[in-house]
């Protein structure tokens, strides 16, 4: 979950410079993606490939697919977000949704097997993951809000931790 705290921070760190516009290689990258006139989800793409390339680590991949997740769900949660000029709780949510997502993406893995071995419907499975995330969503976004008080690299790492064995815990045994 190291490579997901990072991904976190470094998004919100990122989007942070951004925002307040004090780095001259960042502005001059917002300003060419603006020109660009890309759509929301083209810019978070971009936004998502300067921050983790692509040819990583499995590790890598998940953070990038959580990262992008994460983007498309503050889309859904304010459609009229703009990414380079989000206030600082919205920063920490999209944080937040980045490390959920990579839980997320890791207890699906795990949970899989377990569905698959009891044989589930697809119906049964489908609903349970939607609880999975949905419970990971709320754990990792109250530990978010202990954790902006300071040291929020190790945190993210601290959190991502414990929703992922909490959710393990939780749903591999109902």
């Amino acid at each position: 979950m190291r490579t997901s705290a990072i991904a976190a921070s470094s998004l919100g760190g990122f989007l942070a410079t951004a925002r307040d516009g004090n780095d001259p290689a960042i502005n001059a990258w917002v300003d060419s993606i603006r020109q660009r006139g890309l759509s929301a989800k083209d810019t978070a793409l971009e936004v998502v490939q300067r921050l983790v390339p692509v040819g990583g680590s499995v590790d890598e991949e998940s953070a990038r697919n959580a990262m992008d997740h994460a983007i498309a769900h503050l889309y859904e949660m304010e459609p009229n977000a703009d990414i380079f000029n989000l206030t600082d709780d919205q920063i920490a949510s999209l944080m937040a949704y980045t490390v959920a997502f990579d839980v997320y993406n890791r207890v699906q893995l795990e949970l899989g097997r377990v569905f698959e071995k009891l044989q589930y419907a697809p119906q049964v499975v489908q609903s349970r993951l939607g609880q999975v995330l949905d419970y990971i969503m709320v754990v990792v976004n109250r530990s978010m809000e202990k954790a902006r008080a300071g040291g929020v690299e190790r945190a993210m790492r601290e959190i991502a931790n414990a929703a992922l064995q909490d959710a393990l815990t939780v749903f591999a045994e109902s």
